[in-house]
């Protein structure tokens, strides 16, 4: 009983992890920068980085470029506290 009503709670707060990322933010000097938060999850900062720096690369893609990145910044810790991160990008044409 205690065991089931353990592994209920593990599988709700599993589910109830948050993640929310920003559209690209034009940053001037044709550069742009997203964010992403994440509260609750079981992915580590290099999981969540890769997120972001896939999200970038897809906003370029539409434009036909690809995603040059200029600064990561992370923050957080997995599981203990809210975790974060963002992306500096420029948009290039390929070579």
């Amino acid at each position: 009983m205690v065991l089931d009503l353990v592994s209920r709670s593990i599988i709700i707060f599993m589910l109830a992890s948050c993640v929310t990322v920003t559209k690209p933010v034009p940053m001037g000097d044709d550069k742009y920068m997203l964010s992403l938060n994440a509260r609750g999850g079981f992915n580590n900062n290099g999981e969540l980085l890769k997120d972001s720096i896939e999200r970038a690369n897809a906003f370029c893609r539409e434009k036909g470029l690809y995603a040059h990145i200029l600064q990561t910044e992370v923050s957080g810790v997995q599981m203990w506290t809210p975790q974060g991160n963002q992306v500096v990008f420029k948009c290039l044409e390929h070579k």
